[in-house]
């Protein structure tokens, strides 16, 4: 393919997000998209990325390129690619290991992203439950924040990881597990039982999340907020 100018990927983009392509062009716009991120410059592959999600294309034509961009060498390429694959929701879990991965990205936001795409895929994300009980300890409360949103939207297939990090030699990782468990699996007897065990910890933060996530699953008013 011939090589694209930014001025002409802008166009092409443009076209894409304001009036869209007929039947006919769709095809031939995913394709020159696709071989546009192997192009040299990084803005017109992350250029690349935005017309390819918008584009009038079903979700399964998208997500293979989008999770080529997702190994791209620009951060923001792979962040642009990871919200992308976020926001095709369920019919995105073949991107759902990419994603995983992703979750060890070198670069911060990319993580993020990365979970928070995971968590719009939902339970069907549910084989990156133990990765994100994982960064349930990252220093940025953002991210935790995140975590703990996509924890719970994947919902309860999660637990098995959540009981895992109630036994973490962090308390951080405790108290968290702890939160979390008492919001995703409050009927659980599975749940209570670890819980009520974590009422006995050594430490004393973890204690109270014990038993403000035990005092959570007797509430018939259930608060949304998570674990931060």
């Amino acid at each position: 393919m011939e090589q694209l100018s930014p001025q002409l990927m802008h166009k092409l983009v443009f076209t894409v997000l304001m009036h869209g392509l007929n039947d006919a062009q769709t095809g031939l716009a995913l394709r020159v998209l696709t071989d546009a991120l192997d192009h040299p410059n990084a803005q017109i592959r992350e250029l690349a990325v935005v017309a390819i999600a918008d584009l009038f294309v079903p979700p399964d034509k998208r997500i293979e390129p989008l999770v080529i961009a997702l190994h791209d060498e620009n951060a923001r390429v792979r962040r642009r690619a990871a919200r992308a694959l976020g926001d095709f929701g369920s019919a995105a879990t073949p991107a759902v290991e990419k994603l995983t991965a992703g979750l060890k990205d070198g670069d911060a936001s990319v993580r993020r992203d990365c979970a928070g795409a995971l968590g719009r895929i939902g339970p069907p994300a549910a084989s990156a439950a133990q990765a994100l009980v994982v960064m349930l300890c990252d220093p940025e409360t953002r991210t935790r924040a995140i975590v703990g949103v996509t924890l719970r939207r994947i919902g309860p297939a999660t637990v098995p990881a959540l009981l895992v990090g109630v036994k973490s030699p962090s308390p951080d990782l405790r108290g968290r597990c702890a939160v979390l468990l008492g919001k995703i699996a409050p009927s659980d007897p599975q749940v209570s039982a670890a819980l009520r065990e974590v009422l006995t910890d050594v430490d004393d933060d973890v204690r109270a999340k014990a038993g403000e996530a035990l005092a959570f699953a007797r509430s018939p008013a259930r608060s949304l907020v998570g674990a931060s």
